[in-house]
């Protein structure tokens, strides 16, 4: 492929990458990287499932929560969406709040960094009033002042990261190299010690209650997005992630002693993330105290942080189950009481994804 070509000049030139240069180039290169090329990515035909694929009542419950943020916190009715996919959550989210006669005139807007998955939004979108824009830049100039609700579900974890691990009081970051000879695959991993003193101390910042010998996982270009987005907001916004990820002790387990970096590839699970370049998912597991930390830093308070199903359960997951006695299992009402049971019981969807809820705080 392709890519393949693109990987192995970049490596000839420069021996190794960081695990950063190298997402970067497999999820977003311009013309092969995985988000930017035209292959199917969620449900049957692609590699992975997301909440809103799994039933429609995952954007009624959202739509129902967006309300109430914006009348409690007296928020433009604004709602802002990264990563809108292929446009299921936007198109459920507005026909849920249409259904229910919301007198609040909704701007919805979409920001996508794919020309595909922008095209894919055109077309589910197609007749709603939805607004789609490529960049938090392009944002910025069409919304110079905004005080609403931002959301992202699934987002969090594309950002490309960098590796790194402590032995015997050293640091040293994990890199992307050739394979070694005698070795079928392509490519491999290596270390390579960390050399820059401002470097090592940053690490012991971010790592200081860490296991040495645990591949640690750090997003700067997530901190440097969540900050420019801290930045832009009013005092008042609200923000929704949704992804699934870990807290404190959690990435102690001896699981995780590799990382949670990993790849999803035709709906299956790939503990190696250097194969199928530009074909395969590569994601990894949230840290929820690096998402607080640079909040506070820009005075953003973190007033929810919980499970899925508790989330969903709270917020009137119980009022989409049906008392039918229809017979057909594929009916509307059949459909939706088996996504409420799969939202409250499947491991993944309930207790596998977290929702944290923060506001900027006001003076």
């Amino acid at each position: 492929m392709a890519l393949t070509s693109i990987l192995k000049n970049e490596l000839s030139q420069n021996k190794w990458l960081t695990m950063e240069q190298y997402m970067e180039l497999a999820l977003y290169h311009p013309e092969y990287g995985y988000y930017m090329n035209p292959l199917n990515k969620i449900g049957k035909k692609g590699d992975f499932y997301t909440s809103s694929s799994v039933s429609d009542i995952f954007g009624g419950v959202w739509a129902d929560v967006f309300v109430q943020t914006i009348l409690e916190h007296r928020l433009d009715p604004i709602i802002v969406e990264f990563g809108g996919g292929n446009g299921q959550f936007a198109k459920h989210v507005i026909s849920a709040w249409e259904e229910k006669k919301e007198k609040l005139p909704l701007t919805y807007v979409v920001v996508e960094k794919s020309p595909y998955h922008r095209k894919l939004l055109q077309d589910e979108l197609n007749g709603t009033a939805v607004m789609i824009l490529p960049s938090m830049e392009e944002l910025k100039k069409t919304f110079p002042s905004f005080k609403g609700i931002i959301f992202a579900n699934e987002v969090l974890d594309a950002f490309p990261v960098r590796l790194f691990q402590k032995r015997a009081k050293s640091w040293f970051e994990k890199v992307v190299m050739e394979g070694r000879d005698g070795e079928k695959q392509n490519l491999s991993f290596g270390y390579i010690p960390i050399q820059e003193e401002n470097t090592a101390q940053m690490l012991e910042n971010h790592f200081s209650d860490r296991k040495e010998h645990f591949d640690l996982e750090i997003s700067f270009q997530l901190k440097d997005w969540l900050k420019a987005l801290y930045h832009w907001t009013k005092e008042g916004s609200v923000y929704f992630f949704v992804d699934y990820g870990y807290k404190g002790d959690q990435w102690k387990m001896e699981s995780l002693r590799e990382g949670s970096i990993r790849g999803y590839y035709r709906h299956q699970m790939k503990y190696n993330p250097l194969i199928y370049s530009g074909e395969m998912d590569i994601t990894y597991h949230v840290d929820w105290d690096q998402i607080e930390s640079e909040a506070k830093k820009s005075e953003v308070d973190t007033i929810r942080f919980e499970t899925q199903g508790e989330f969903l359960l709270q917020n009137g997951l119980l009022s989409y189950l049906s008392n039918t006695e229809k017979s057909d299992p594929f009916s509307k009402e059949h459909k939706r009481n088996r996504a409420v049971r799969s939202f409250l019981l499947d491991s993944t969807l309930a207790n596998g994804f977290q929702v944290i809820q923060q506001k900027k705080r006001s003076v």
